[in-house]
């Protein structure tokens, strides 16, 4: 599978970049949920009360306050509804319920004042993995609604899983991101997320990068496709290592998506290029016993490296 496209490498680590930047200490160092009876132990029920304690178990993950009043309507056809809440119940229609995503997504999130109000589609409650990322999508909105986050609402519902990916989500977004089906016409490609399987891929590979997260725990529970771009991804991440030092240290810096960005190297091209200190977290360094470097040595490295941060426009000022 292919990589995004330049520009969307950049909106990507940009607007992942300006989640930290302004919320970096509420989100922490995040759980990597996966679809496991470890992370959901309580027994599913397809009604609306086990459905509600699926969305309340997923929340229990997220950065948002646990006495949140939160409120689920089901979206029959349009129009009609139907309501079960997590810490209450609410009926009434609040709009159409619409969604401008990839491939018509109708769930969304209600900011109500006293309560958030989630419109869940019947359609969406199976099978589980579209259950599954619908609430993610949910839950990123959810966080970006506590963080009062200024968000384009064209951008709303993309920012919402950059959001919920960035909080550990993203196993589950990336699962559902490319979803192969059966029907009477043979197989089919299905879709429920706004950014596409690739797309998250990065995502996800940026987030086991900045937690130190080994990347066969992430690809675990994955399919061969979305294992697929994940690794892809993985390898961009790694060829860019310093877009992760960043996003770790300084992701002010990244947030306007003016960054250089690195070709994907092979193993030996990764091994072989940057610091250590830019090294994916869960690559040790190797000890070495070489002779210490002359000072020529050093003198002409340095200047390299001055050479190497004037180009990405971090050299420092004297």
């Amino acid at each position: 599978m292919d990589l995004p496209s330049e520009d969307s490498l950049r909106w990507l680590v940009a607007r992942y970049a300006s989640l930290l930047a302004e919320h970096g200490e509420g989100i922490g160092a995040p759980h990597l949920v996966q679809p496991t009876g470890e992370d959901f132990p309580d027994a599913f029920e397809l009604s609306g009360p086990g459905v509600a304690r699926f969305l309340q178990r997923m929340i229990d993950y997220a950065p948002v306050s646990s006495d949140l009043d939160i409120q689920l309507r089901f979206l029959a056809e349009e129009g009609d509804v139907g309501s079960c809440g997590t810490g209450g119940c609410g009926t009434g229609a609040c709009g159409d319920g619409k969604s401008k995503g990839a491939q018509g997504l109708r769930d969304r999130v209600i900011d109500a004042e006293d309560a958030y109000l989630i419109e869940l589609p019947e359609r969406d409650v199976a099978p589980a993995v579209r259950l599954a990322t619908t609430f993610a999508r949910s839950v990123g909105s959810l966080v970006l609604y506590e963080a009062e986050a200024d968000v384009d609402p064209a951008d709303l519902g993309a920012m919402s899983e950059v959001a919920a990916s960035a909080c550990g989500f993203g196993v589950l977004l990336l699962s559902g991101s490319h979803v192969v089906g059966k029907s009477c016409g043979g197989f089919s490609i299905g879709r429920h997320t706004h950014l596409s399987a690739a797309e998250h891929g990065v995502l996800l590979a940026l987030f086991t990068r900045l937690h130190g997260i080994k990347p066969a725990h992430a690809r675990a529970h994955l399919e061969p496709t979305q294992r697929e771009a994940f690794d892809e991804a993985l390898e961009w991440v790694d060829s860019n290592s310093a877009i992760v030092v960043d996003l770790r240290a300084r992701p002010e810096m990244l947030a306007d998506g003016v960054f250089k960005i690195e070709p994907t190297k092979g193993l030996f091209g990764r091994l072989f290029s940057g610091s250590q200190a830019a090294a994916p977290p869960d690559i040790a360094p190797v000890s070495s016993r070489r002779t210490p470097r002359s000072a020529e040595e050093q003198r002409r490295l340095d200047e390299a490296r001055a050479l190497v941060d004037a180009a990405l426009g971090k050299a420092e000022t004297s």
